[in-house]
């Protein structure tokens, strides 16, 4: 494939991530417990429910929300995932946690973000596979990184 009859000549947004996120039946297992985990409360994970961009219907994804000075954020480590594309056709969804179903807009946080991609990179290790930066990284490294890793900031809806 060349420049001229690649993705990028057509337009398309290529992001190079360190490992691409693939669905196996471990980590549909994983997610299932995630999931009932969030619904009781326990850990740090919320039920994300979207809106299906092509199909309209409801798809959900365990998540685990960020929080700073200024808001509660979710971060995607896979890039533009499909939760990701749902959330910028229809920013409106449901976080359900600790049983209780919240609606919520989600808006993306456009330009630099690589304090919130940092902190989620160190509390959430398995994000890491998935990020190039060194293992002892600083902002600045995430400065370079930061706009592959969509985030979004989550308000009432």
């Amino acid at each position: 494939m060349t420049l001229s009859s690649g993705p990028v000549a057509a337009g398309l947004r290529v992001v190079l991530m360190v490992k691409q996120y693939e669905v196996t039946t471990g980590k549909r297992v994983i997610s299932w417990f995630m999931a009932k985990m969030a619904r009781l409360g326990l850990g740090n994970f919320v039920v994300l429910t979207t809106t299906g961009r092509k199909s309209g219907q409801f798809r959900e994804v365990t998540v685990s929300p960020i929080s700073d000075h200024q808001g509660e954020y979710i971060v995607s480590p896979y890039g533009d995932s499909a939760w990701v594309l749902n959330l910028r056709s229809h920013p409106v969804a449901n976080v359900t946690r600790s049983g209780t179903v919240e609606p919520v807009r989600l808006v993306e946080v456009t330009g630099e973000k690589p304090e919130l991609v940092k902190d989620y990179y160190e509390r959430e290790g398995f994000a890491r596979q998935f990020m190039d930066v060194p293992g002892e990284a600083t902002v600045d490294d995430f400065a370079s990184v930061s706009n592959h890793f969509p985030v979004f900031r989550i308000d009432p809806a």
